[in-house]
Formats: structure tokens, sequence, C-alpha cells
């Protein structure tokens, strides 16, 4: 039996985030939804599939109202677990320890009350949130919204990505795989003046942040669509042999696509694979905001991310609209030609509701600046855009 690691269930709560969405519900289900700025147009439609934590936790909605802001686009957090998420007072158990003077007698017995009141509350968890309960909603809900996000000014589907995080990582990894319950039907609804009965894929791009649960070298080799990971280096999970292979495939795999084809993807880099030293299993949504490294990370970790979606979205964009230009090569991403107003955060300019604060002016080593408003991407190119490593 495939389980979550301790680490899955441990972190900081955001009891200051004020989120800046609604809820409603979608396709079925409880649904947190948030937009960019009045007068933004997004450039497409960004599914969360979140950690053991699921749709509530105040973390993840901080991190959603990011991405709406800076990629920018619509943001959906769906209750993909039916209600069966942990309570957040799961998170405190799982981090108890005794006091440190307490006799022998006493830490066991803490111990052992505090393990009878955690299992219920894992086994129910599990039960309902095991893949082949969990998939169906996840696949019901992304083939509604790539099915039917659609108007007849459009000829293709709305640029659709999805970030999974912990325990939504491994769905957000096998929804790159080229197989048939990957594929969605086109205009099902037959809109007047839009293609109808032609499939596409079920997402244009996937991030995904300590994932677990998946199954290397396996379910990286079946990766088809472009992947973004972000992972620490020796992940609670994942472990650095492990990163390793996947490092090594997600390579080979870069190499065999620019061989093929002397363009590629635009930046010459479908697969991407970060690993953030030092970074804890769960940094990018739950990381300890007293820590600075773990806080840096984490801001990291989204750069990574918005990048990642402005880049593919950005093959999308209909008449008259423009993506944010994102060159590696000048080692630069620039926001002065995205459809945002004066004032509103680009890359590098986190609002304060982020999962781990507000960023600072500068986040450790960093690409060439520019002018105000323009980070550096901090990568580090060694196999095209592949093994980039950020350092303090």
């Amino acid at each position: 039996m495939n389980l979550p690691c301790p680490d899955c269930f441990t972190g900081t709560l955001r009891g200051d985030v004020v989120p800046r969405g609604r809820e409603e519900i979608l396709h079925g289900l409880p649904t947190y939804v948030t937009w960019p700025d009045p007068g933004v147009r997004p450039l497409g439609t960004v599914v969360i599939i979140p950690d053991a934590f699921g749709w509530k936790l105040l973390n993840t909605r901080a991190l959603a109202d990011v991405y709406a802001q800076r990629v920018p686009c619509i943001v959906y957090v769906p209750d993909f677990m039916d209600g069966h998420a942990p309570p957040q007072k799961f998170m405190t158990l799982c981090e108890y320890k005794p006091a440190p003077n307490a006799s022998l007698v006493k830490r066991f017995f803490s111990y052992l009350w505090t393990g009878i009141r955690i299992l219920p509350m894992f086994l129910n968890f599990y039960l309902h949130n095991r893949p082949g309960k969990a998939e169906p909603r996840i696949y019901d809900f992304l083939h509604a919204v790539r099915g039917h996000t659609i108007s007849p000014a459009q000829s293709s589907p709305t640029p659709l990505a999805v970030a999974g995080f912990c325990w939504g990582g491994s769905f957000a990894v096998k929804l790159t795989h080229d197989i048939p319950k990957n594929k969605v039907l086109f205009n099902p609804s037959g809109i007047p003046g839009v293609k109808q009965g032609v499939r596409c894929h079920i997402i244009d791009c996937a991030f995904t942040a300590h994932p677990a649960l998946i199954k290397i070298p396996g379910d990286i080799e079946k990766v088809i669509w472009p992947l973004a990971i972000a992972n620490g280096d020796d992940d609670e999970w994942m472990g650095k042999k492990k990163w390793d292979e996947l490092v090594a495939i997600m390579e080979r795999k870069n190499k065999a696509v620019n061989e093929t084809s002397r363009s590629g993807d635009e930046q010459g880099e479908l697969y991407q694979a970060k690993v953030y030293p030092g970074a804890k299993h769960g940094f990018a949504v739950r990381g300890d905001r007293d820590d600075p490294m773990q806080r840096e990370r984490g801001w990291r970790s989204e750069d990574q991310a918005v990048r990642w979606f402005r880049r593919h979205f950005g093959g999308h964009l209909g008449p008259g609209q423009q993506a944010g230009s994102i060159s590696l090569s000048s080692r630069t991403v620039s926001r002065s030609n995205v459809n945002t107003p004066a004032g509103s955060p680009g890359i590098g300019s986190g609002p304060m509701g982020s999962p781990l604060g507000g960023h600072p002016p500068r986040l450790g080593r960093e690409g060439s600046g520019g002018t105000q408003g323009t980070r550096g991407t901090g990568d580090t190119q060694g196999t095209q855009g592949t093994r980039g490593t950020e350092e303090r």
C-alpha cells in the first residue's frame, strides 16, 4: 500500500490570510474560485489539486490568489476529497512531542493517546481519498472545465493547467500521460461556429511541488505533456536517490525533444525538474515562514510555477491578447507587455497573501535584474533548462 509520508501532514498554518475569492458550486463540486484584478484578462485557467488538507486550507487559497494575480489566470480549488480532508488539528497532532523532561512512562502514554486520536482521521482520509475514489472526481471536473469553458469566438479550448501538491502531485503527473482518459471531446454542446467532435488533451501543462505517491521511474517515463516539478534535495517522501532518477529521466526527455525538433517548445524545454536545497516536504504550501530558508524556497517555487503557466498559456492567446515575455536566454522575466494595470503584481512581486507572506525586493541568488518589477529567472542551466538549482 503506497501511503503518504509523515511530512504530508505537518507544516505551518496561515491563520492570517484573508482569501480574495469566493466559494461556489462548480461542475458539481464545492470550489474556491479566484480571479485577476478587474480589467485584467486571464491568460487561462489553473486547477489546484491540493495537498492532504484539501480545498479549505488557507495556505492553499492564498497560493491560488497569488497565481490569479501574477499569471494572471482564473484559479479553481475544488473539493476533490468530497468533504473528507483531515481537520487542521490533525496537523497539530502529527507534530505533537511530549515535554523533554517527561518520564519514559508519560512519554509512552502520550504518544499512544496521540496515535489513537490520529488513526481514525487518517483512515477516514485514506478510505475516501485513495486513487480509486478521488480520481473520478478529478477527471469529471477537468473534463467539464476543458470541454465547456469555450465561446463561439474560440477555435480551441481555453488554456488549462493543473498544480498538484503532495497528495495532488501524483494526479498532476498522470494527467500529462498520453492515455485515452486524458483526452477530452472539444465542444460537446455543439456551439455554432466552433469545431465539434475534435479530441484534445485534458490539460496544456502541469506543475507539481513535493509530489507524493508517484512511481519512479514508471510515472515519469510516461510523461508526454509539459511538466514542471519543484522538490527538496532530500525530500522526506521521495528521497535523493529517487529524485536523481527523476531528474535523469526529465533531462533525457528534453534532449530527445530537442533532437527531433530544433525548435521544440518556445523555450526549448518541455520538462523541468528544479531542486531546492534544504527545502522540506510541503515547503511550497505549508513552509515555515519563521525559517528564512524555507520561506525563500517557497517564494522561489511560486515563481517557478508562475513562469511555467505564463509560458504555456502564452501560446494559446486570443486576438489582441499578449503574454509577458519570458526569456531564459537573457535570464530575465519581463511583465512589460502583459495586459495588467499599473500597480498590479508581476513576476517577483508576490502579494502579501502568499502562503509564505510577501516577497522581499530580492531573493538570494537571481539572474540579472532589470527595471522595477522585473526579476531574474534564477535558473541554473546545465542540460537545457532541466536541473535548475536554487541557492541561497
